[in-house]
């Protein structure tokens, strides 16, 4: 771990296997996928088609911001995730962690961003109130706080979680 600039233990580079470090702007597709992938803000920004206001609560005031981008189950699509075939519903069994390029991180389960199922309309948003981003953020319109909101996206990792019990 490298120390942070106030002295506390932050995570270090991102690095896998013997890929170069990312570069800023790049978010790294990990975990239970076909195959890993690099995909840059500006590749996401050209393909951004969702244009919304997203509301939430902070702890001190109610905030309404403006966001354009890609729905992330559309981004995960591209990489397919790997399922667990002996489970009937695979998709059922994989959760995504999203970090950003200072540690934070949040879980959420593919089911819950899949349009067939919890059709929770999670966006990797690359313009924030008309501002480009340089990495995308995790925007989650239906929640109702903005803590699952990840800023500075640098990875996403598919984990297939295997049936208790087997």
């Amino acid at each position: 771990m490298e120390p942070s600039p106030r002295g506390v233990e932050g995570p270090a580079p991102l690095t896998v296997g013997r890929r170069a470090p990312l570069g800023p702007g790049q978010v790294l597709i990990t975990g239970d996928v076909a195959g890993e992938r690099v995909v840059d803000t500006a590749e996401l920004d050209a393909r951004a088609r969702v244009r919304q206001e997203v509301r939430y609560v902070t702890r001190r005031l109610r905030e309404v911001h403006r966001v354009c981008g890609v729905p992330l189950y559309d981004v995960l699509a591209d990489v397919r995730p790997r399922l667990d075939a002996r489970h009937k519903m695979g998709q059922l069994n994989v959760v995504v962690v999203a970090m950003s390029e200072d540690g934070y991180q949040v879980v959420l389960s593919l089911a819950e961003i899949d349009p067939r199922f919890g059709a929770c309309a999670a966006l990797l948003a690359t313009r924030y109130n008309g501002q480009v981003l340089t990495w995308p953020t995790l925007v989650m319109p239906c929640d109702g706080r903005a803590s699952r909101y990840v800023r500075g996206l640098c990875r996403l990792c598919l984990v297939n979680v295997a049936p208790w019990g087997r």
